[in-house]
């Protein structure tokens, strides 16, 4: 995609939101407008503003359903309002869009359905009123292989047989840069690995990097073709190429991230950063200057140190299209550095301005996304008597995985059944249960199968939710209960099993039912490789929707001491 500047004429749809959007950003959520001044006559001698605007982990969020601190926020109309919202009140500030990683995958009906197009075309839109948007993979753009994955991008209707909410799909008019997927079998990166944009009179290049541990996160044959190397290594030896090209000003689309303790207001000098993205901006290039990071659906705004000693500005803003980060740069037009950063976590809040007033444009989108799909997934399956959630007790079980797990043990006949609670996407609401609702607790359409494991194997992989490396989420279980010790050693806290109220015997054989993305290995959980007698089964949502139609009465499913701390 050819580099242009964003800091032209506004239209009249931008022009109409400045006088509204400004006076409500101010009101609901303050940024500070004294970084905005007036155009400069000559942006060759004074500092040129620049705003990025970074959504991560949308994961085709189109409808509502989502809160963020109890509040409802996000679906793609209402983000989009805040968004344009935004860009109308940065002026002739240049602006841009990043999505720094999991724009789709594990997506609701109303995209998942449709192969996420939908969700392509909503940020195609955001393209016509004036930012470029700017993007890098993250673990779940590889969900359905590589074949689909480039023509989501590229565009064309290939062998798909969905409805097409535009005939032929276009493809995404974003330009998706990554430094460190490689094509094995010739050592090619599968997307240029940097962009150099016209940010009205300076450049600014965007480099992309997906986390290493994709290949652990994944089906096999999903990322079998690439090879993830190093994010640091990867980054780093493309600055030198930068800044032959007289660029100095550099941002790092990060698909990876950590957590930090959120709170209101720009970004403050004394952070608590935990996670992967703190070692990585430790050890990238001095000349590295803003860090747009994701995977980890948590807060992030702080100041980090790179290689150099210099501060990084790192963002994250949560996910599913419930906030965004908002990020004020300033660049020097004489020796093209970055003079200053600071960046605002903005929560896309439905009920607050410009929240109650979805974009008209992308509602119609969602609109017609919905009635696509709407004769299956609207289809009443069941009804619950009280919300199914994720919430977990103090030893990590759910109402909701322990129903997942259930259905999965059923549709095999096994003795028990394993479940990474990762997988589990969405809550189910009290009242009726559609088959969408379902599809939205697992959209993955990973296929459900049974292995034979000893004892000792099924102790062993309820052991690995505690050594090293860590499982980024732990396990819900069926048809077995089990006891741990959080004072003992790893490799030792489970300290009861039990299978059908019977103890665990480490040399009887048990049939176990998982997906298949456990059943490789995924999350961590390695030792299920090692199960022999692999039967496959039905579709995971298949799996879930037959064992909730089998219910004659109000499905009531609570948390119910599968799992247990010792004392």
């Amino acid at each position: 995609m050819a580099a242009g500047s964003s800091t032209g004429g506004r239209s009249s749809r931008q022009q109409a939101f400045v006088g509204l959007c400004v006076l409500l950003i101010v009101i609901v959520v303050p940024i500070a407008l004294s970084g905005y001044p007036s155009p400069a006559p000559s942006p060759a001698t004074e500092p040129v503003h620049v705003r990025i605007l970074a959504v991560n982990d949308f994961h085709g969020q189109l409808p509502a359903g989502q809160k963020l601190d109890g509040e409802p926020a996000g679906s793609a109309p209402v983000l989009a309002s805040y968004l344009k919202c935004a860009t109308a009140d940065a002026g002739e500030a240049a602006t841009f869009i990043a999505l720094p990683g999991d724009v789709v995958g594990a997506s609701p009906p109303e995209s998942g359905l449709l192969l996420d197009e939908p969700t392509l075309l909503f940020f195609n839109s955001l393209v016509d009123d004036g930012p470029e948007v700017i993007a890098t993979f993250g673990n779940h753009e590889f969900d359905r292989g590589t074949d689909e994955l480039l023509r989501t991008i590229h565009g064309g209707n290939g062998a798909t047989n969905i409805t097409h909410l535009e005939d032929p799909y276009p493809g995404a008019r974003a330009e998706y840069i990554s430094s460190n997927v490689v094509w094995k079998t010739n050592g090619t990166l599968l997307a240029a690995p940097y962009t150099i944009r016209d940010a009205g009179g300076v450049d600014i290049a965007f480099i992309g990097a997906t986390t290493v541990k994709t290949p652990s996160i994944q089906r096999p044959v999903n990322v079998e073709e690439f090879t993830f190397r190093d994010e640091i290594e990867s980054i780093n030896s493309y600055i030198p190429e930068i800044q032959q090209k007289g660029v100095h000003a550099i941002v790092v689309l990060l698909h990876e991230g950590g957590e930090q303790d959120p709170y209101d207001g720009p970004t403050r000098e004394e952070g608590n950063v935990t996670g992967r993205v703190a070692g990585i901006v430790a050890g990238l290039d001095a000349d590295v200057d803003i860090v747009l990071s994701g995977h980890t659906h948590a807060f992030t705004n702080a100041y980090l140190e790179n290689a150099g000693g210099n501060p990084v500005l790192v963002t994250q803003a949560y996910s599913y299209s419930r906030a965004f980060a908002d990020v004020d740069l300033v660049v020097d037009p004489v020796t093209g550095e970055v003079t200053h950063t600071s960046a605002r976590i903005v929560p896309a809040y439905r009920g607050r301005p410009p929240g109650i007033d979805p974009d008209p444009e992308v509602s119609s989108l969602l609109r017609m996304s919905e009635e696509a799909v709407g004769p299956l997934a609207n289809r009443v399956v069941a009804t619950a008597s009280a919300d199914i959630t994720r919430e977990k007790t103090d030893a990590g079980e759910s109402a909701l995985g322990n129903l997942v797990a259930d259905a999965q043990q059923a549709a095999m006949g096994a003795d028990i059944g394993f479940i990474t609670t990762g997988s589990l996407r969405a809550d189910i609401a009290e009242g009726n249960i559609t088959w969408g609702d379902l599809y939205a607790v697992q959209p993955f359409s990973s296929t459900v199968l049974s292995m034979t494991m000893t004892g000792g194997q099924v102790r062993d992989v309820l052991e690995q939710q505690w050594e090293t490396p860590l499982p980024p989420h732990n396990l819900a279980v069926s048809g077995l209960s089990y006891v741990f010790d959080e004072r003992k050693p790893a490799g030792g806290k489970v300290t009861e099993v039990r299978v059908g109220g019977v103890a665990l015997d480490p040399d009887a054989e048990y049939t176990a039912a998982m997906v298949d993305f456990l059943a490789t290995g995924g999350d961590g959980y390695t030792v299920f490789t090692k199960g022999t007698n692999i039967v496959n089964g039905p579709l995971d949502v298949d799996a879930l929707v037959a064992y909730m139609e089998a219910f004659s009465e109000p499905v009531d499913v609570k948390a119910e001491g599968r799992i247990t701390v010792a004392g």
